[in-house]
């Protein structure tokens, strides 16, 4: 009885820092072709809102497997890009790109699916690269607090 109790404390606990960590900004802006519209009418997601974290230009998010809480260059979460490019071109991109928006490397691992650890004052970013379905790579960057 007491470890039920215990178990749902810990689950409440997690569910309030959760929803704390929320805003009610819309992180994932709504752009596209110059009349507002994406393809087919739907509005195309933008990164504007991500200053802190390169984003390639031929990609799209994929809002199911994406989850992003705070705003601004104090977000933590998870993006999930499907890049037109190569899994070797998104390593090479981020490679160049990260200490250009202040991220140092830790460590990096270059395979089938390779795993990049980057580092940024309170923060760090793991971008995990993986081949596409049919063509071009995926990116997954989750980036959460140190410590």
């Amino acid at each position: 009885m007491m470890r039920l109790q215990q178990y749902l404390i810990c689950a409440a606990a997690i569910a309030g820092l959760s929803l704390a960590g929320c805003s009610g900004t819309n992180l994932v802006g709504n752009t596209g072709s110059p009349n507002g519209d994406g393809k087919g009418g739907q509005p195309a997601p933008a990164f504007t809102q991500f200053t802190d974290i390169p984003m390639p230009s031929n990609s799209s998010l994929d809002m199911d497997r994406s989850i992003i809480f705070g705003a601004s260059d104090a977000w933590h979460g998870r993006l999930v890009l499907n890049s037109g490019g190569s899994q070797a071109q998104m390593y090479d991109f981020y490679e160049r790109e990260m200490p250009n928006f202040g991220w140092s490397k830790v460590t990096v691992v270059r395979a089938d699916i390779s795993v990049m650890v980057y580092d940024r004052e309170n923060r760090v970013a793991t971008i995990k690269l993986s081949g596409g379905s049919f063509a071009g790579s995926v990116v997954d960057v989750t980036v959460s607090p140190k410590g």
